[in-house]
């Protein structure tokens, strides 16, 4: 009895000596679990292009810089927002690899069947739309949100495809978290409703040609004062039209009333190029030829008016000196005439006959003998 009682006593102390030991050991473990929560969860990083917004219990508390940061384990959280990235919703289509090779989901890759399958959840996933109910019919599915989107009616009754992005950074951390639940879906929302507003009151060639520049700056314009009414935070960047174009069943007769116009106006511009090279150079020559109608005139008038002077000059100094103004003309005369005569004869009056006068500049003559 003495021996069973001593070894019963012995096996009762070895259980409470390893319950002791499982209990330092739990309260170890616990004790460095917690350690470790608390050293891991006070300190976080902010990366180089955001923003830390630490909140207390859900509520704002603080923002925080790029860098290391301490904070309240397990009664502060962070969220981490990326104020200096430029994000983008595109309306339309989808971009899968963007870039100098870009890849791109719309209505036509998804009639041909060239989109994966893990592509084609994604974009419904992005367009908010359950992939459970949607079962079998995910193309038809994702063919439908995407018309949704593009599918417009302008103010002349016409339909338009208009495929949009629209480019936007955050400029409140704070805004953006707080004042607005679903970011991207309200930008979504806000931007598709003012594009439709726009393209509704223009007509279709606005929308398609001559109005896209004036649709992205009032789109854009208006897009911001939208947010800035929902206090959301972001800063729109910039609204770009990617493609216009008629619904796929018109295109062929839009395309080819495109082409009509444009040889219109090549053959415009040909009978244009024609008549500015033409008219200009005629009205030119006929400037040039009144031009010189005119000098010819002006120098005749002038020429006229010198030799009346001349003569009146002439004729004043005659009736000073009748004889020897008469000589003088005789010899200022025959000092022009002579020199154009090339044989000269001299009349002697009293002999009667007529005398050669030499040439000296004349050769002599050489007979040979």
């Amino acid at each position: 009895m003495v021996i069973t009682e001593y070894i019963e006593r012995i096996q009762d102390l070895d259980a409470k000596n390893t319950m002791l030991r499982t209990w330092k050991w739990t309260k170890g473990i616990a004790a460095g679990l917690i350690g470790a929560t608390v050293a891991f969860g006070s300190f976080y990083t902010v990366p180089n292009n955001s923003v830390g917004v630490v909140q207390t219990f859900g509520a704002y508390s603080r923002s925080t810089e790029p860098g290391l940061h301490l904070k309240m384990p397990l009664i502060e959280g962070v969220t981490k927002v990326p104020i200096k990235q430029v994000q983008k919703v595109e309306f339309g289509f989808r971009s899968l690899k963007p870039g100098i090779d870009s890849q791109y989901i719309g209505v036509k890759e998804l009639k041909e069947g060239r989109v994966p399958q893990k592509d084609l959840q994604t974009l419904l996933l992005d367009c908010d739309i359950d992939l459970e109910s949607k079962k079998g019919e995910l193309v038809n599915a994702a063919e439908n949100a995407l018309r949704d989107e593009y599918l417009m009616l302008t103010g002349d009754l016409n339909m338009a495809d208009i495929e949009f992005i629209v480019q936007y950074d955050i400029k409140d951390a704070r805004g953006y978290l707080f004042n607005i639940r679903e970011q991207k879906k309200t930008i979504r929302d806000a931007a598709i409703s003012i594009m439709r507003q726009l393209v509704g009151n223009g007509s279709v060639d606005e929308a398609i040609t001559i109005g896209r520049i004036d649709y992205e700056n009032e789109c854009k314009i208006k897009l911001q004062e939208l947010l800035d009414q929902y206090q959301s935070g972001i800063n729109v960047q910039m609204v770009k039209l990617q493609s216009c174009n008629p619904p796929e069943k018109v295109q062929a007769a839009f395309n080819a009333v495109n082409e009509a116009l444009q040889k219109r106006e090549t053959r415009i511009n040909e009978a244009r190029k024609a008549y500015n090279e033409v008219i200009p150079k005629a009205k030119g020559e006929a400037l040039q030829e009144i031009e010189k109608a005119n000098g010819y005139a002006t120098k005749r008038v002038n020429e006229a008016q010198g030799d009346v002077t001349r003569f009146e000059r002439v004729l004043t100094e005659y009736k000073k000196a009748p004889e020897v103004t008469r000589q003088r003309m005789y010899l200022e005369t025959m000092g022009k005439v002579l020199p154009e005569i090339k044989e000269k004869w001299i009349v002697e009056n009293g002999n009667n006959g007529l005398l050669r006068l030499l040439n000296l500049n004349e050769k002599p003559r050489v007979e040979v003998k």
